[in-house]
């Protein structure tokens, strides 16, 4: 038996070993066709399921230790899919995090997550914490030497320093970005910025000017419709800015710009003297603005959770330098304490013996009493028996019954009520202790019981004692010399 448990011991761990490789080999698969999606098509491995799984299976110290790249890049793939598919963005905020945290080894995935975190937080106008991701994504790009996403990372710094109205360095940064040729979409999004520069500017520039540079990309994005849209309805061209609101509302699902359209078009509406329509707009943008607000205040929730991220950042060196400095000087109480015992070692152990023997010499005390009440209550089972071979009538009622047996029995009748059983199933107790060599057929006929009966109502009066029918015997002796 010992033999079976030290194998048993020595399996618990190879099993949980086996286990954690299975696992660890389908997360790996897991990332590896995320990859092969991401690299080949361009597109954002979406079983959230199977990344949930992989999480789940990576997420523990080892996981985190030898597996850090793999979960760092399923907590990255989860986010997209948080953000981009389920508007749950402060969610998805939490696993860009965790994948920052992890630090994936390739840098073009590092500066990816620190771009997701920079785009939540530009949203919602947080300039400053997003141009500080946006320059760590930049510096990551920067490293991994990839031109077309240091390019796109300069468009994300430009983006910025425009609103902002930093329009000295945001022109540079996108000379700079205009130097490279890549395909259409990087021209189109190069076209985007020029065009947030020139909105920024307001003084010098024309509505006009925002309409040339839009015009020269496809209507590919919600973004790319309301601000031709706002540029016409600017200009008071309302039939135009009507189409590209229209655009918004039916193409594209983004809350925020569709609170734009549905003005632009309410608007146009009350211009056409279209009253229904007007009334019906304004019901729909409000119920559109909600729904905005709603998201709203997811975003911001991200945005307090980067936050709380940087300072957790920040003060990292500090907290390890606080834990190093306690765990030091708790070695050095330990070791204090360890030469403190040491030095009066002697003295302890000779306080310990003379504890062991007086708990030794009390142990014995105790179990000399419990003998001497043992043989006390067989002696006067005996006794009772001698006189009473068989229950005496009398003892059909209770008071007499008590008065004659309770202190014969060490009081066994006033513990047995204390666990709140009734009379009848004190007097079968106190039959099963006195007579306990006796056929169930005698104790019915002693309890004036039905010969089918007893065995139940027995077995029922054990358990309310919290013990069997056939440890019954035992228990009771146990609980008469109990104390």
């Amino acid at each position: 038996m010992k033999r079976m448990k030290q194998i048993y011991l020595l399996l618990i761990p190879l099993i949980w070993f086996c286990t954690s490789c299975t696992q660890w080999q389908r997360a790996e698969a897991v990332i590896a066709m995320a990859d092969s999606l991401d690299v080949t098509q361009h597109v954002i491995y979406n079983d959230t399921v199977a990344l949930r799984q992989t999480i789940r299976a990576l997420n523990n110290p080892l996981g985190r230790t030898f597996k850090r790249n793999t979960l760092a890049k399923a907590y990255y793939y989860m986010g997209r899919n948080l953000e981009d598919d389920y508007n749950q963005v402060e969610r998805a905020a939490e696993c860009y995090i965790e994948a920052d945290w992890l630090k994936i080894e390739n840098p073009i995935y590092q500066g990816r997550v620190n771009s997701c975190m920079a785009g939540i937080c530009a949203d919602y106008n947080q300039d400053s914490l997003s141009l500080l991701f946006y320059e760590r994504a930049l510096d990551n790009f920067e490293r991994s030497e990839n031109e077309w996403y240091y390019a796109n990372g300069l468009l994300n710094i430009c983006m910025i320093k425009c609103a902002a109205k930093q329009f000295a360095e945001a022109d540079s940064l996108w000379k700079m970005a205009a130097s490279y040729s890549f395909n259409d979409s990087y021209r189109w999004y190069l076209n985007d910025i020029r065009v947030i520069y020139f909105y920024y500017q307001e003084t010098e520039y024309t509505p006009d000017s925002i309409i040339y540079y839009i015009q020269q990309t496809p209507i590919t994005t919600s973004y790319r419709a309301i601000k031709i849209a706002n540029a016409f309805y600017d200009l008071g061209q309302m039939d135009s800015a009507a189409y590209y609101a229209e655009k918004v509302v039916n193409d594209f699902d983004v809350p925020a710009n569709k609170v734009s359209a549905y003005y632009i078009l309410h608007k146009y509406a009350i211009l056409n003297n279209d009253i229904l329509a007007a009334d019906s707009l304004a019901s729909l943008r409000m119920d559109v603005k909600r729904k905005a607000e709603t998201e709203k205040i997811d975003s911001l929730n991200a945005i307090q959770v980067f936050q709380d991220y940087l300072y957790y950042c920040k003060t990292f060196i500090w907290r390890v330098i606080g834990y190093s400095a306690l765990v030091i000087t708790l070695v050095l109480v330990v070791l204090g304490i360890l030469w403190y015992w040491r030095k009066k070692k002697k003295h302890i152990d000779a306080q310990v013996e003379a504890l062991q023997s007086a708990e030794e010499e009390y142990q014995q005390t105790i179990e000399e009493q419990r003998q001497q009440r043992h043989d006390a209550l067989m002696s006067h089972i005996e006794l009772v028996r001698t006189r009473h071979p068989k229950p005496d009538k009398k003892w059909n009622d209770y008071s007499v019954f008590r008065n004659e047996l309770n202190q014969s029995l060490l009081c066994l009748l006033d513990k047995l009520a204390e666990k709140k059983l009734s009379e009848k199933e004190i007097h079968l107790c106190v039959y099963c202790l006195l007579y306990y060599d006796i056929s169930t057929k005698v104790l019915a006929e002693y309890m004036i019981y039905s010969a089918v009966g007893i065995r139940t109502f027995k077995q029922r009066t054990a358990q309310k004692l919290g013990t069997t029918a056939a440890n019954l015997y035992d228990f009771l002796v146990e609980m008469a010399i109990s104390d």
